[in-house]
């Protein structure tokens, strides 16, 4: 048994690894960790890199098209560790993130899911506090950048609104949407319930997630440390990824039900 699963994919991201892994492995050395990474069908020697340079982490090469939540489900079934953080590789990490959070989630039981500050290279905070989403809110902020001057306000309140900057980023609170770009999580409660639903290839996997944890446990977010995410925002960019997120946005009404507004 160890206290920490560390679970990271990638799917030709060797080179975030090369930036990721220089301050996660220092962070994890505070803590008993195991860091498992699955190599998804690359082609650029994510293998071969890792295994010459971190020898301690422990790679398994999935040959399948296999999504986000599908892929962390492969490091769960083997995770040794009482708590389980799925996590992207483009980041860089506090040292103290993985102490800070066990400690917190160890004198808080009735917590499942905790998530950290998450900023932007630039030190900005990034947005990845969210309510439940409903479709206006995902209208606004996938084709809605530049509306006319007299809803500009409008919709940036609501787009605030669904932020949680109401709320703000500076103190412990519960939050219904938590990015599944850094979770950290009880472990046996996520076995418990089947891990992330394989249903979604990319995108609404950590909502999903959040709501049925939110069954029997509070999701929250702790600001006291922070990690770095290098964040691409695919969908907004490529349209494979926007078709990506319909799809699973549509998983997700179907399953949780249509709210509008």
């Amino acid at each position: 048994m160890k206290e920490l699963t560390i679970s990271i994919i990638s799917c030709n991201q060797c080179h975030d690894l090369k930036k990721l892994l220089p301050s996660l492995i220092p962070a994890a050395k505070h803590i008993d960790a195991e860091i498992l990474l699955i190599d998804n069908r690359s082609n650029d020697a994510t293998s071969e890199y890792i295994h010459q340079y971190y020898p301690e982490i422990q790679v398994t090469y999935n040959p399948d098209i296999t999504g986000y939540g599908e892929n962390h489900n492969i490091n769960l079934s083997k995770a040794r560790g009482r708590y389980f953080v799925a996590m992207n590789s483009d980041m860089l990490v506090e040292n103290s993130v993985f102490v800070q959070l066990f400690d917190y989630m160890d004198t808080h039981p009735d917590i499942g899911i905790i998530s950290p500050k998450v900023l932007s290279e630039d030190g900005s905070i990034q947005g990845l506090n969210k309510r439940y989403p409903t479709l206006l809110d995902l209208f606004l902020r996938r084709f809605v950048n530049n509306p006319p001057r007299i809803l500009q306000k409008v919709v940036q309140h609501r787009l605030d609104y669904y932020e949680m900057r109401d709320v703000g980023y500076d103190r412990i609170c519960d939050v219904e949407f938590l990015s599944g770009a850094f979770m950290f999580c009880r472990a046996e409660l996520l076995k418990s319930i089947g891990g992330f639903d394989p249903q979604y290839f990319l995108y609404f996997e950590d909502v999903d997630l959040c709501r049925r944890v939110q069954r029997t446990h509070r999701t929250t977010y702790f600001p006291f440390v922070s990690v770095t995410h290098y964040w691409k925002r695919s969908a907004h960019i490529n349209w494979k990824f926007t078709l990506y997120f319909i799809r699973s946005a549509y998983r997700y009404f179907n399953k949780w039900g249509y709210s509008f507004s």
